[in-house]
């Protein structure tokens, strides 16, 4: 359900109404195979990539490939040809530290942005650089993670998440916040969630700080002009316009497991798997004793990522147990928050994108090499578009 709060204004007609429109996700099909591959994993075509970073449409069906171990952008045309690779590493205009973001925009330009520099590059789809712009950022030392474009052209920033202090055998928890952006000036907070927790425990007399087990994570995705935000093991986030103006809240009608001690063992059993004989006794030892002493988080993180499609549908990634990675099922739901079914995804393909009948995403081969391909998506000719939240449109 989406609950409005005060002052958020009116629910236009259907909103509230549309999880009572027939549909059925779980009928939606993906294509068997790729409709088109950008880079290539197998060395024939150009442009193979290690680390994507950051994928953006531009015009005439032009997509701009980020690779964060080569710190380049690669731009490719609609059938696939490498037209240019831009940047570089280094510390020089146009060149890159670490790349945190790709975004397009709807004139064409293309902006890439740097978390290790904290700065902007702008450039053109033929791959001409424009010009940086770096963030500047008052009343804080922490550094931006990335960026992002809302639908009325507004800009934000999103906070890296932390490790954060916490008393030996307790938990602390962190919170991410998501900022306005104004011609590089980092300004007021638009909203914060939770995010990660950790922990600090004694192993042999040593104190150490880390990550919890079951731990989530914040989300957040454009929607319009709003930003739908919240914590990877709550089902409940946050709308909030591109002002930082409070529109509501959509409660995601899944459930959520929480954390239980044959969770813990499947993961040792899962770690002890993946290391297999690179590890001796000791140093297996070792290990189930220091995932033992690992505290849990109270549940089971319901999604991995967040999508919202063009069409207007909320897509939520299955977080994937034992290991807590991201999972090939997409759960799919209405701009109330009503489930509508489940989507199966190819194997090794992360979604980043997902159009009226089609899925843009990366692909990772068993050695780790990657490539961005779009596949075809059938909806079973149900095409109409979802109503958006008043305030979000």
């Amino acid at each position: 359900m989406i609950t409005f709060l005060p002052g958020a204004g009116a629910a236009v007609p259907g909103v509230l109404h549309g999880q009572d429109v027939a549909v059925d996700a779980a009928a939606w099909t993906v294509g068997p195979e790729p409709m088109a591959i950008y880079g290539s994993v197998e060395g024939v075509a150009d442009g193979g990539f290690v680390q994507v970073a950051g994928v953006a449409l531009g015009p005439s069906g032009m997509i701009a490939v980020a690779d964060g171990q080569f710190l380049s952008i690669s731009l490719f045309a609609a059938d696939g040809n490498l037209v240019a690779t831009i940047g570089r590493q280094g510390d020089g205009p146009g060149e890159f530290s670490s790349i945190g973001s790709l975004v397009s925009d709807p004139e064409g330009r293309l902006f890439a942005f740097d978390n290790g520099h904290q700065r902007m590059s702008e450039w053109t789809f033929e791959g001409e650089f424009v010009r940086d712009t770096r963030l500047t950022r008052q009343g804080s030392d922490r550094s931006v993670a990335q960026v992002g474009r809302f639908g009325d052209g507004r800009w934000f920033a999103r906070e890296f998440e932390r490790v954060v202090a916490a008393q030996v055998n307790s938990l602390a928890q962190d919170t991410v916040g998501f900022f306005e952006l104004v011609d590089g000036a980092v300004g007021d907070v638009l909203t914060r969630v939770p995010g990660g927790i950790t922990t600090q425990i004694e192993l042999g007399g040593q104190s150490m700080g880390r990550g919890v087990l079951l731990s989530p994570r914040s989300l957040g995705v454009v929607w319009g002009r709003c930003l739908l935000a919240g914590t990877s093991d709550t089902p409940v986030l946050r709308l909030v316009d591109s002002t930082g103006g409070e529109v509501g809240e959509v409660n995601l009608m899944v459930e959520v497991e929480p954390g239980r001690e044959e969770h813990r063992s499947d993961w040792i059993a899962a770690m002890l798997a993946m290391v297999g004989d690179m590890a001796g006794p000791q140093e297996r030892m070792m290990l189930e004793t220091l995932a033992e002493a690992t505290p849990m988080a109270e549940w089971v993180p319901f999604a991995s990522d967040l999508l919202v499609d063009d069409l207007g549908y909320i897509w939520a990634q299955r977080y994937e147990l034992p290991e807590g990675g991201a999972g090939t099922e997409w759960g799919v739901f209405t701009e109330t928050g009503s489930s509508v079914g489940t989507v199966v995804l190819p194997e090794r393909f992360h979604a980043v994108g997902i159009s009226a009948d089609t899925i843009l995403g990366v692909f990772t081969d068993e050695l780790g090499r990657q490539d961005v391909r779009i596949y075809f998506l059938d909806r079973g000719g149900d095409m109409a578009t979802r109503p958006m939240p008043a305030g979000c449109s």
